[in-house]
Protein backbone atom coordinates (compact mmCIF):
# COMPACT_ATOMS: atom_id res chain seq x y z
CA UNK A 1 0.00 0.00 0.00
CA UNK A 2 1.31 3.42 -0.85
CA UNK A 3 2.28 5.79 1.92
CA UNK A 4 -0.35 8.52 2.39
CA UNK A 5 0.46 11.98 1.15
CA UNK A 6 -0.67 15.18 2.76
CA UNK A 7 -3.87 14.49 4.70
CA UNK A 8 -5.57 17.59 3.34
CA UNK A 9 -4.71 17.02 -0.34
CA UNK A 10 -4.87 13.21 -0.48
CA UNK A 11 -7.99 12.28 -2.47
CA UNK A 12 -8.52 9.28 -0.17
CA UNK A 13 -9.28 11.79 2.59
CA UNK A 14 -12.38 12.77 0.66
CA UNK A 15 -13.97 9.52 1.86
CA UNK A 16 -13.66 10.77 5.43
CA UNK A 17 -14.79 14.33 4.69
CA UNK A 18 -17.78 13.20 2.60
CA UNK A 19 -18.90 10.55 5.10
CA UNK A 20 -18.61 12.88 8.10
CA UNK A 21 -20.53 15.65 6.32
CA UNK A 22 -23.20 13.27 5.00
CA UNK A 23 -23.72 11.65 8.39
CA UNK A 24 -23.74 14.97 10.22
CA UNK A 25 -26.25 16.38 7.72
CA UNK A 26 -28.58 13.38 8.05
CA UNK A 27 -28.34 13.55 11.84
CA UNK A 28 -29.07 17.26 12.08
CA UNK A 29 -31.89 17.18 9.51
CA UNK A 30 -33.66 14.28 11.22
CA UNK A 31 -33.36 15.98 14.61
CA UNK A 32 -34.65 19.27 13.16
CA UNK A 33 -37.64 17.42 11.73
CA UNK A 34 -38.38 15.62 15.02
CA UNK A 35 -38.06 18.88 16.97
CA UNK A 36 -41.17 20.14 15.14
CA UNK A 37 -43.16 17.81 17.39
CA UNK A 38 -43.63 18.18 21.14
CA UNK A 39 -41.53 15.90 23.39
CA UNK A 40 -43.21 12.56 23.99
CA UNK A 41 -45.34 12.66 20.84
CA UNK A 42 -45.31 9.51 18.74
CA UNK A 43 -45.02 10.49 15.08
CA UNK A 44 -45.34 7.09 13.45
CA UNK A 45 -44.68 3.39 13.96
CA UNK A 46 -42.91 0.86 11.74
CA UNK A 47 -43.71 -2.53 13.21
CA UNK A 48 -42.22 -2.50 16.71
CA UNK A 49 -40.15 0.66 16.10
CA UNK A 50 -41.73 3.93 17.14
CA UNK A 51 -40.62 7.34 15.93
CA UNK A 52 -41.14 9.55 18.97
CA UNK A 53 -39.61 12.86 20.13
CA UNK A 54 -37.47 12.27 23.24
CA UNK A 55 -35.19 14.83 24.89
CA UNK A 56 -32.20 13.13 26.51
CA UNK A 57 -30.15 15.18 28.99
CA UNK A 58 -27.98 12.16 29.76
CA UNK A 59 -25.72 9.74 27.95
CA UNK A 60 -26.41 6.43 26.22
CA UNK A 61 -29.09 4.27 27.86
CA UNK A 62 -30.32 7.32 29.79
CA UNK A 63 -27.33 7.24 32.15
CA UNK A 64 -26.10 10.43 33.86
CA UNK A 65 -29.30 12.44 33.35
CA UNK A 66 -28.83 16.18 33.83
CA UNK A 67 -25.05 16.03 33.37
CA UNK A 68 -24.97 17.84 30.01
CA UNK A 69 -21.94 20.04 30.75
CA UNK A 70 -19.79 17.11 31.85
CA UNK A 71 -20.98 15.02 28.90
CA UNK A 72 -20.26 17.86 26.44
CA UNK A 73 -16.74 18.25 27.84
CA UNK A 74 -16.17 14.49 27.63
CA UNK A 75 -17.52 14.37 24.05
CA UNK A 76 -15.36 17.32 22.97
CA UNK A 77 -12.25 15.86 24.60
CA UNK A 78 -12.98 12.43 23.14
CA UNK A 79 -13.45 13.93 19.70
CA UNK A 80 -10.08 15.74 19.88
CA UNK A 81 -8.32 12.56 21.10
CA UNK A 82 -10.00 10.48 18.39
CA UNK A 83 -8.97 12.97 15.69
CA UNK A 84 -5.37 13.02 16.95
CA UNK A 85 -5.33 9.23 16.97
CA UNK A 86 -6.62 9.29 13.39
CA UNK A 87 -3.81 11.58 12.27
CA UNK A 88 -1.23 9.33 13.94
CA UNK A 89 -2.69 6.22 12.32
CA UNK A 90 -2.86 7.98 8.95
CA UNK A 91 0.85 8.87 9.08
CA UNK A 92 2.42 5.93 10.91
CA UNK A 93 0.19 2.94 10.19
CA UNK A 94 -0.88 3.35 6.55
CA UNK A 95 -1.91 -0.33 6.32
CA UNK A 96 -4.85 0.57 8.59
CA UNK A 97 -6.05 3.28 6.18
CA UNK A 98 -8.67 1.29 4.29
CA UNK A 99 -12.00 2.50 2.95
CA UNK A 100 -13.74 0.30 5.54
CA UNK A 101 -11.82 1.90 8.40
CA UNK A 102 -12.22 5.38 6.94
CA UNK A 103 -16.00 4.97 6.80
CA UNK A 104 -16.09 3.51 10.32
CA UNK A 105 -13.95 6.33 11.67
CA UNK A 106 -16.07 8.92 9.85
CA UNK A 107 -19.32 7.55 11.26
CA UNK A 108 -17.92 7.86 14.77
CA UNK A 109 -16.67 11.40 14.16
CA UNK A 110 -19.91 12.50 12.49
CA UNK A 111 -22.08 10.98 15.20
CA UNK A 112 -20.05 12.40 18.05
CA UNK A 113 -20.05 15.81 16.41
CA UNK A 114 -23.82 15.67 15.83
CA UNK A 115 -24.58 14.90 19.47
CA UNK A 116 -22.03 17.46 20.66
CA UNK A 117 -23.74 20.13 18.53
CA UNK A 118 -27.05 19.26 20.22
CA UNK A 119 -25.52 19.42 23.69
CA UNK A 120 -23.96 22.81 23.01
CA UNK A 121 -27.04 24.30 21.28
CA UNK A 122 -29.89 22.83 23.31
CA UNK A 123 -28.38 21.39 26.49
CA UNK A 124 -29.64 17.92 25.51
CA UNK A 125 -29.69 15.41 22.68
CA UNK A 126 -32.80 14.65 20.65
CA UNK A 127 -33.54 10.93 20.33
CA UNK A 128 -36.37 9.59 18.22
CA UNK A 129 -35.91 5.94 17.23
CA UNK A 130 -37.54 3.82 19.94
CA UNK A 131 -37.52 0.07 19.34
CA UNK A 132 -39.13 -0.55 22.73
CA UNK A 133 -36.74 -3.30 23.83
CA UNK A 134 -33.73 -0.95 23.64
CA UNK A 135 -33.28 2.67 24.74
CA UNK A 136 -34.24 5.33 22.21
CA UNK A 137 -31.48 6.66 19.97
CA UNK A 138 -30.86 8.89 16.96
CA UNK A 139 -28.91 8.84 13.70
CA UNK A 140 -25.74 10.03 15.44
CA UNK A 141 -25.93 7.20 17.98
CA UNK A 142 -26.51 4.68 15.20
CA UNK A 143 -23.45 5.94 13.31
CA UNK A 144 -21.25 5.80 16.40
CA UNK A 145 -22.38 2.24 17.13
CA UNK A 146 -22.02 1.04 13.54
CA UNK A 147 -18.59 2.68 13.23
CA UNK A 148 -17.40 1.09 16.48
CA UNK A 149 -18.55 -2.36 15.33
CA UNK A 150 -16.84 -1.85 11.96
CA UNK A 151 -13.56 -0.91 13.69
CA UNK A 152 -13.85 -3.92 16.02
CA UNK A 153 -14.35 -6.22 13.02
CA UNK A 154 -11.32 -4.65 11.33
CA UNK A 155 -9.15 -5.17 14.41
CA UNK A 156 -10.34 -8.78 14.75
CA UNK A 157 -9.59 -9.46 11.09
CA UNK A 158 -6.12 -7.97 11.48
CA UNK A 159 -5.47 -10.05 14.62
CA UNK A 160 -6.65 -13.26 12.93
CA UNK A 161 -4.56 -12.53 9.85
CA UNK A 162 -1.48 -11.91 11.99
CA UNK A 163 -2.11 -15.04 14.06
CA UNK A 164 -2.35 -17.21 10.92
CA UNK A 165 1.01 -15.99 9.58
Amino acid sequence: MQKPGNLFTDTRSLVIVFTVLAHLTIDQLTKAWINNYPPGQEITRFGFIRIVHINNTGAAFGLFQGQNTVLAILAGTGLVVFLCLGFIIYRRLPYLVTKWNQIAYSLIIGGTTGNLIDRLRFGMVTDFIDPGFWPAFNAADAGISIGAVMLAISILRLALKEKSQ
